[in-house]
């Protein structure tokens, strides 16, 4: 990746919103090479454009990180239950003991406790780890650097 891309990339990340020319002012790219970068990106090493929640002003009080390990015959059915459920934000695959990481976020303690309730009845959940947000100090926080 040449630096003009990795410049690029790095006022994306800090505001995406932000217009080309505005971009092209501070990192002195013509705005044309922008535009193409861009479109070259998209789907590339830009995966997605999105916006970021602020959770509890939505009402969202309650977020957890859930370790989850499930028996195998159930895995593929867990995973697609959890990647189309409403309270998921994220899912992982992960190893070393476990099947699952999700970030979920819930109204409450109470919303979450009867989340992990349905998973336990529908699917052989072999054990799990819950661990909840209390403050979110960094996130989407990654600087492209040279390679």
């Amino acid at each position: 990746m040449d630096k003009k891309t990795i410049l690029f990339l790095q006022q994306l990340r800090e505001n995406s919103r932000e217009k080309l020319t505005e971009i092209s002012k501070k990192t002195k790219i013509p705005i044309s090479t922008l535009f193409d970068l861009l479109q070259e990106l998209q789907g590339k090493a830009i995966a997605k454009n999105t916006i970021l929640l602020n959770f509890p002003e939505l009402g969202y009080h309650t977020r957890a990180q859930v370790f989850l390990k499930v028996a195998k015959e159930d895995k593929d059915k867990l995973k697609q239950h959890l990647f189309f459920h409403q309270n998921v934000n994220t899912l992982y695959k992960i190893n070393n003991g476990w099947d699952f990481i999700i970030e979920t976020a819930h109204r409450n303690i109470k919303e979450l406790d009867l989340f992990l309730d349905h998973l336990n009845e529908k699917f052989k959940v072999e054990d799990k780890q819950i661990h909840y947000v209390i403050d979110e100090v960094k996130r989407e926080g990654f600087v492209i650097s040279e390679i």
